[in-house]
């Protein structure tokens, strides 16, 4: 006869490994630039649609500042999803820069930094100083560039 303790002993176990690789999957499923339950909830529930790409060549290029196409690598591109309603226009990116990598001549300094549309995935402290370039925020700390725009940015720049 079995006892009641293995069961309830086999039937957690089982559990746990049944979890386990959900999650196992679940992982290897996300985008590398999707990091923490905020972010991998955000993009399950379509809030977020969120991709990576080794080069910012290789990122479409509406989501990746022009002046950074030859230089940023390792790059992340975080766009509202379908169910994230009126915020259809923002997209967030951030990558890796040469080190050295200066900004644009035409960039002009702006008061506040501000917050990014975020889509649930983690941003630094963004406490350096911002620059508006051709319509995207900007912000570099150390070799690693932090940008956002939405529709009405990407307007203005462009006239």
């Amino acid at each position: 006869m079995v006892s009641t303790k293995k069961v309830v002993l086999g039937a957690v176990t089982a559990l746990i490994g049944v979890i386990g690789a959900g999650a196992a999957a679940l992982a290897v499923t996300m985008p590398s630039g999707v990091h923490g339950p905020g972010a991998v909830l955000a993009e399950l529930q379509g809030h977020t649609d969120t991709s990576d790409h080794a080069t910012a060549e290789a990122a479409p290029r509406a989501d990746v500042p022009g002046w950074t196409r030859d230089l940023g690598t390792d790059v992340v591109v975080v766009r509202p999803g379908e169910a994230a309603g009126f915020d259809d226009g923002n997209v967030r990116t951030d990558m890796t820069l040469p080190g050295g990598t200066t900004l644009p001549a035409d960039c002009t300094a702006l008061d506040q930094v501000g917050m990014p549309w975020d889509g649930g995935g983690r941003w630094p402290d963004l406490g350096g100083t911002a620059q508006l370039c051709d319509g995207w925020v900007t912000v570099v700390l150390d070799d690693h560039l932090y940008a956002w725009t939405a529709d009405d940015l990407l307007a203005e720049a462009r006239g």
